[in-house]
């Protein structure tokens, strides 16, 4: 594992966010922005990942409190960056050394 790696699944990270419709503040777009500027300038990043992961939470709180057409609109692009968060980031992130 190296950190191109975690440069990769960052910029998918970033270009997923950019493209929900589901985030209307921009919440999710501004925090994976963060992350990759936090990585790119080798800032701490543990700070970074939770507001990434917290605004994932609550967007899918925010469409689950929705209309069920709303959220089966916007579900899927959000549980995929979602996915890729938890299930690809984190894990190779916690290879690295970080703790999350």
């Amino acid at each position: 594992m190296d950190l191109s790696q975690v440069d990769t699944i960052l910029g998918s990270i970033e270009r997923l966010a950019q493209e929900l419709k589901a985030d209307p503040d921009g919440h999710v777009r501004r925090s994976a922005n963060e992350l990759r500027a936090a990585f790119g300038e080798q800032r701490a990043i543990e700070p970074a990942v939770a507001r990434l992961r917290e605004s994932v939470d609550m967007l899918r709180q925010g469409n689950r409190d929705g209309s069920r057409r709303e959220f089966q609109r916007r579900s899927p692009g959000l549980d995929h960056l979602g996915d890729i968060v938890e299930y690809e980031l984190i894990p190779h992130l916690r290879q690295l050394g970080f703790e999350l």
